[in-house]
């Protein structure tokens, strides 16, 4: 089991892998796709990096405010604070 930084040709495999079968299964994409990774690792790499919705750059003032107000409302819940569509990882 491979550790520590990704490669670009591991996340260009797993992008692949992904692009071609779909999410899911996280425990057997490590193995089909060809990585020497974890499960968790691929799913993680994948959410928070690799695909292609994910919003970056700056957040504008108006979902400054909004994720302000969630904090204000929720404290720092932040999974329901991310799930109310707020902050730059939205879809």
């Amino acid at each position: 089991m491979k550790r520590g930084a990704w490669t670009s040709k591991e996340d260009d495999m797993l992008a692949s892998y992904i692009k071609a079968h779909g999410e899911g299964k996280w425990r057997e994409v490590p193995q089909r796709a060809g990585l020497r990774r974890c499960g968790k690792s691929c799913r993680l790499r994948w959410l928070n990096y690799l695909r292609p919705n994910i919003k970056r750059g700056n957040i504008s003032d108006d979902e400054e405010e909004l994720i302000v107000r969630l904090h204000n409302l929720l404290g720092n819940r932040w999974s329901l604070i991310a799930g109310r569509d707020a902050g730059p990882n939205r879809q």
